[in-house]
């Protein structure tokens, strides 16, 4: 079986939810809190500009009150005399003309147009809403039309007597590009500040995150890194079950056991050099883990020149079987300095961690892996030596070259082993 990779070796994609996720939200932000200053500020300058529209009427109510004030006071009172329109006309034209008004009128509470700048609309009665709107409520309201091909602005302010009560409403007429650059210069620059800051928020925080990211990357990298390196020291079940989490428990299981030892290790180490016999080692098992995986099967363990190797599953027997074949073919074509005898043999062993807290391995032990180490010992160089019972579960070819059975007696057990052997090139 091969190892699975984890599920998690990918590094946390940090900018990604980012630019995702907060990026979008922070733009909203953005938008919303620009969107709100130019709305409040637009207000506060349309406010202003009444304000100065209403200081503009009462300024000609003034000064028009004291250049005529019997006129004035008759018209207000009574509204509907062409003579006090006409007394009066010259004095509202001046004001008109000093405060730069394009056109205005008077009107009563009424609604009854007590003066204009455009004779024609004397004594007309007016039913708009935004004069209705001065008249209950004495509040100023803008208005844009458009008149004569040319955009304009309403502007419905209310003028007050001595004691505070509306006496008439005036309505000042203006083009619209005053207020209206007004209005974008002041939203522009209301817009600018926040804008900037966030976007220079989100061009830091981008900046920040994606070193984050560099990191976290990095870090991972080397922590795949290490996990790699690591579980090349250690079996697949062991990494399998170090990922399950909490507690590893010991179970009982039947396996196919694949067990091998060089002959004569210890004369070759003793009469070459350190290099030389760690040569040989990673020749050895390479060739030997490479055929265990091959076919199915993990390494539990290296012992110095020993193997121990663990089938389970469907087929097991047969798979085991066929890598100890593997291993002996590749072994006689290598032709490395020293050959290894194996020993296969099924039967119940206990799987799990054995040692301390801190320090534990994950392997098999029990009488199987006792018998599988001493049909190893009773292999030749060259030979496998497999108990009976794995060769006829594994049925087949899985006998072909295999001798006779014969009893090998194991230490600890009353009973011989049945076995057969089989050495490289025999013949079934």
């Amino acid at each position: 079986m091969g190892r699975e990779q984890p599920m998690n070796d990918a590094s946390y994609p940090l900018k990604r939810h980012f630019w995702r996720r907060i990026a979008p939200g922070l733009a909203v932000l953005l938008a919303v809190m620009v969107a709100a200053t130019v709305f409040a500020v637009t207000r506060t300058t349309e406010n202003i500009y009444l304000e100065l529209a209403r200081q503009r009427a009462e300024a000609v109510s003034t000064a028009v009150a004291h250049a005529a004030p019997e006129a004035w006071a008759h018209l207000l009172a009574h509204g509907d005399t062409k003579s006090d329109h006409d007394k009066l006309r010259a004095a509202i034209d001046q004001e008109v003309r000093e405060l730069r008004i394009q056109a205005m009128k008077v009107y009563n509470l009424a609604g009854q147009v007590l003066f204009s700048t455009d004779v024609a609309d004397f004594a007309k009665r007016e039913t708009n809403p935004a004069l209705k709107t001065v008249v209950f409520d004495g509040t100023p309201v803008l208005v844009r039309i458009v008149e004569n091909g040319q955009d304009l602005y309403e502007i419905y302010v209310p003028v007050r007597d001595a004691q505070g009560d509306i006496a008439a409403v005036f309505e000042l007429y203006e083009p619209v590009g005053y207020l209206d650059a007004l209005l974008l210069r002041s939203g522009l620059i209301a817009a600018a500040a926040p804008a900037a800051g966030l976007v220079l928020l989100l061009a830091g925080l981008g900046l920040l995150v994606g070193r984050g990211q560099r990191e976290i990357d990095s870090r991972s990298a080397a922590l795949d890194e290490t996990r790699r390196k690591l579980e090349s020291f250690v079996s697949a079940s062991a990494v399998d079950a170090a990922r399950g989490g909490g507690d590893i428990p010991s179970t009982r299981v039947r396996l196919t056991l694949f067990y091998s030892d060089a002959r004569d290790f210890t004369g070759y180490s003793e009469n070459n050099p350190p290099e030389r016999v760690v040569w040989f080692l990673n020749e050895l098992m390479g060739i030997q883990v490479a055929a265990v995986e091959a076919h199915g099967g993990d390494v539990d363990k290296m012992i110095g020149d020993a193997l121990l190797a663990r089938f389970d599953g469907r087929d097991a027997e047969a798979r085991a079987l066929a890598a100890a074949r593997d291993v002996q073919a590749e072994l006689a074509r290598a032709n490395l300095p020293r050959p290894v005898g194996i020993g296969v043999y099924t039967g119940e062993v206990i799987s799990g961690a054995v040692g301390s807290a801190r320090r534990r391995d994950f392997t098999v032990i029990g009488d199987g892996v006792n018998v599988a180490a001493r049909l190893c010992s009773a292999a030749a160089a060259g030979e496998i030596v497999a108990d009976a019972d794995t060769l006829a579960t594994a049925g087949g070819t899985a006998a072909d070259g295999f001798g006779p059975e014969e009893a090998i007696s194991v230490k600890g057990r009353r009973e011989p082993v049945r076995v057969r052997r089989y050495a490289q090139g025999r013949a079934a």
